[in-house]
């Protein structure tokens, strides 16, 4: 796809529809208003080029046994070290609102991959993310497949990831994996339900299926003799539970809660969201909106920002390896037959 190709398509189009919707008798009027849509609506396409993220000074401030190849950023090393569960530390509860690329399921993919580790002589469930899209779970599905798969850290036992995001089984069902692949994890719902996964991928409607009905319950069978295994509770795009769905959501939550007699502070609450500003008003409204849907309590210091490097320290740096060198670029130029 050509981006200044599609722009200019897209500007035509939108033209079109304006022309169409807003029709004018007086053609002064007509002239005034769809020359203001030219030069304050079409001021594109514009090329944003954002500063990389700061990355950690070293891998060996990572908390984690199970984690990347590579560095993290500073971000994420801040929520490792708030969600790992190593040398007895109590897990935290953590929002990542960092922008698009930062890594954002990885701050949360690897600490529970690591208590996951820790835990694999106790079958059951430990760790449940909800996701508001299917699409969203199924592509996240892979990073979850991929990072256990790659990682030989995890020794002859690695953990488990089950997809529930079907209403049942059926015939298209049939050919869904029933086992941990390379690109893939456990689909088949009744695999999940006879050997619950150590990590839930799911949505609202099917956890709140699993937790009502009876053929379901099985899938809770280790986590109701030992309760305590199950810690994490993450919601990707944490911002999309608003309005009733966000009350339906954290009600579910209430009872899910309910359902194991967990006490306050027991399940860990992480979430993910767009970013906010810098201002302390909208930390402070993020933590307080969700520390009524987790109904666990959340500091402004739970909330994880990204930290970008400034304009000095990038263009001070050597150069990437990775820039195309210019007999590389002549290469790429239109030439004639």
């Amino acid at each position: 796809m050509l981006p200044l190709h599609q722009s200019k398509e897209l500007t035509a189009s939108l033209k079109s529809y304006f022309a169409a919707t807003f029709p004018f008798r007086d053609r002064p009027v007509g002239e005034a208003f769809h020359g203001f849509i030219d030069r304050e609506l079409f001021k594109g396409p514009y090329l944003s080029v954002k500063l990389p993220f700061v990355k950690a000074a070293t891998k060996k401030e990572v908390p984690l046994l199970i984690q990347d190849e590579y560095t993290p950023y500073n971000h994420q090393l801040l929520a490792f070290q708030r969600l790992t569960t190593r040398e007895g530390h109590q897990p935290q509860a953590t929002i990542m609102t960092t922008g698009t690329g930062s890594g954002k399921t990885e701050s949360f993919l690897f600490p529970l991959l690591d208590y996951c580790q820790a835990h694999s002589e106790r079958p059951g469930i430990k760790a449940i993310v909800m996701y508001p899209m299917n699409a969203l779970a199924t592509d996240q599905a892979t990073r979850f497949a991929k990072a256990i798969y790659d990682n030989e850290a995890f020794g002859d036992r690695k953990p488990t990831v089950g997809l529930l995001i079907g209403a049942g089984k059926s015939d298209t069902d049939a050919k869904r994996p029933t086992s941990m692949g390379p690109t893939h994890v456990i689909e088949d719902r009744e695999t999940i339900l006879k050997s619950p996964p150590d990590i839930l991928l799911t949505n609202f409607k099917m956890l709140d299926y699993a937790l009502m009905r009876s053929t379901c319950q099985q899938l809770w069978k280790y986590n109701l003799s030992d309760p305590d295994q199950l810690r994490f509770l993450v919601l990707d795009e944490l911002h999309t539970y608003d309005g009733a769905q966000g009350s339906d959501v954290a009600n579910l939550i209430r009872r899910l809660k309910l359902k194991f007699d967990f006490k306050r502070g027991h399940l860990v609450p992480v979430g993910t969201s767009a970013t906010v500003g810098d201002g302390e008003d909208g930390k402070q409204q993020l933590s307080d909106y969700a520390s009524r849907v987790f109904g666990e309590d959340f500091g402004e210091d739970a909330i994880i920002g990204e930290l970008r490097e400034s304009p000095a320290d990038f263009f001070n740096a050597p150069p990437l390896a990775t820039l195309p060198k210019r007999i590389e670029l002549a290469e790429l130029e239109f030439k004639s037959d």
